[in-house]
């Protein structure tokens, strides 16, 4: 493997690898960061081999997301700096990076497949993750998890954007139930957690429906940002019903435009809560998701405007039902193109990241042929990539935006 020389000038100190040196690299955090003009910076990632004198580490690899390859492509490797237990890898990002990243050390005996096609290092990189994968433990920010039981660490190069991840440990001011649903129709269950901002709980307020709602309530949860949005009267009070996808083999069968799935919700669950909260009428409901749950919001709104007259849909998964559809129009999208122009115009909120490539121009395809339909849409293109770190940042501004928006035709996507 080619010798890589380090570029951040704590990489070059004299006494890299110390004990003194760990201390300092420990009190200020990992990634470093080094400013190469106003739009660029240089990050630079590190691990440590606490078993240097017999290691059995062949290599660290990383992960990280919208910047590394496709690891059945290429995969990313740390260089190790000689004599010492320092690993690192650098590269140059964007000054506004947001993004999630995990590290993988590897042994002698976990070495890629000799035979590198897509199939069989596809199988050894997920066998990898699932035994070795982990978050970075100089990242000074607590990791997150992607709902697959990995844990991620986070690049967050504005500071600005760390809004949405401070006062994580201070108390809520909404009231947070949690209760299983036990669907009859659907024959499963999951776990629903309603979360209601605001003071006065006898107020008609919106309900909105949040799908992976495991990754809002648990693993990146959005509570304090939606009390401290209320407070400061960027979104109204409001219940948010936060629904669990259960697994990946339930997620794709239900997020899929699953009929099935959206007549559960309206004749279980929506009744169900109903009991419990003096709600708004159905038409004032919003229904927000991300990937294929974004493709689903924009399939429940378009099919029963009677209850979801607001979609939000980020980073929607419009290649469906065929992924090599992309970037052109998937059959979700056609179908929307020859629809009849709209009688009930909806309210659609869209966002995509510009790393997202074919996922971005699929996105804009939907958006546009919602508009040419008659709805409202208001789309957007974040920086950033198909990371549910980005998602949490997006998700926050599209409610803004859903209840403060002034929807017109006019816009043009």
């Amino acid at each position: 493997m080619t010798k890589v020389a380090p570029i951040h000038p704590e990489l070059c100190r004299e006494n890299v690898g110390s004990l003194d040196w760990w201390d300092r690299i420990q009190a200020m955090g990992t990634p470093l960061t080094l400013p190469l003009n106003t739009d660029k910076t240089l990050v630079s990632f590190i691990w440590r081999d606490e078993k240097e004198a017999n290691s059995d580490i062949e290599a660290v690899y990383i992960d990280l997301y919208s910047k590394t390859p496709h690891p059945t492509q290429e995969l990313t490797r740390f260089a190790c700096i000689d004599n010492s237990d320092v690993w690192f890898w650098e590269t140059e990002l964007p000054s506004d990076w947001l993004g999630s990243y995990f590290l993988m050390p590897a042994t002698h005996n976990q070495k890629p497949p000799v035979k590198n096609d897509r199939a069989t290092m596809r199988r050894w990189w997920i066998q990898l993750m699932q035994s070795n994968a982990q978050h970075d433990p100089l990242n000074l920010i607590a990791p997150h998890s992607h709902g697959s039981g990995i844990k991620l660490s986070r690049v967050c190069l504005d500071k600005s954007s760390l809004f949405i991840f401070k006062n994580q440990n201070t108390p809520q001011h909404g009231q947070l139930h949690t209760t299983t649903w036990t669907s009859e129709k659907l024959k499963n269950e999951r776990n629903i957690w309603l979360y209601q901002t605001g003071n006065n709980t006898n107020q008609k307020r919106p309900v909105i429906l949040l799908l992976d709602g495991q990754h809002w309530a648990n693993n990146l949860p959005i509570y304090h940002q939606l009390d401290e949005l209320t407070l400061t009267g960027h979104l109204p009070e409001a219940l948010y019903v936060f629904i669990d996808s259960i697994d990946a083999s339930h997620r794709n069968t239900e997020l899929a435009c699953n009929p099935d799935f959206w007549n559960a919700i309206q004749q279980e669950l929506i009744p169900r809560i109903q009991e419990q909260y003096a709600l708004t009428p159905p038409y004032q409901n919003i229904v927000a998701g991300q990937s294929l749950g974004g493709l689903s919001a924009i399939y429940s709104a378009l099919n029963w405007p009677e209850y979801f007259a607001t979609a939000i849909s980020l980073s929607g998964s419009f290649w469906w039902p065929d992924v090599d559809s992309m970037p052109g129009e998937g059959e979700f999208i056609q179908s929307v193109k020859h629809a009849p122009i709209a009688s009930t115009p909806l309210k659609v909120v869209m966002e995509a990241g510009c790393y997202e490539k074919d996922m971005l121009k699929v996105s804009q395809l939907m958006a546009k042929a919602l508009q040419a339909n008659g709805h409202y849409v208001q789309f957007n293109e974040f920086r950033g990539g198909h990371d549910w770190l980005c998602w949490q940042q997006s998700l926050i501004r599209s409610l803004i935006k859903a209840f403060n928006t002034e929807f017109t035709l006019s816009k043009t996507i």
